[in-house]
């Protein structure tokens, strides 16, 4: 902060004429000028533009990524949560044979 601004109206004209490109002559012409810069908007700019592109895109993806994983989340606790289920199939069983000694008499 060692670096002051201007201190007279004459040296902050000129330092507005530095940085707009502009001649500024009159009270006119300041304003004319103040009332431009207030109009325009910074999303106007190209580079903004882009960021706000890129922050679009980086949100809808973000959202993406936790819709998926909700629902993925949601699926594997929905299958840990089921009951175990046991099924009985019915089987026709042979005659018990205890020995093949015994078959063969």
């Amino acid at each position: 902060m060692s670096e002051s601004g201007p201190d007279t109206r004459e040296e902050l004209v000129q330092h507005l004429e530095q940085l707009t490109g502009r001649t500024l002559r009159t009270r006119a012409d300041i304003q004319a000028y103040v009332q431009e810069a207030a109009a325009r908007k910074a999303s106007d700019q190209p580079s903004v533009r882009r960021w706000l592109r890129a922050k679009k895109a980086t949100l809808l993806a973000l959202l993406s990524f936790g819709v998926i994983q909700y629902y993925v989340l949601d699926v594997m606790l929905e299958i840990t949560s089921m009951r175990g289920n046991t099924y009985f199939v019915p089987v026709k069983t042979s005659p018990l044979v205890k020995s093949a000694l015994s078959t063969a008499g």
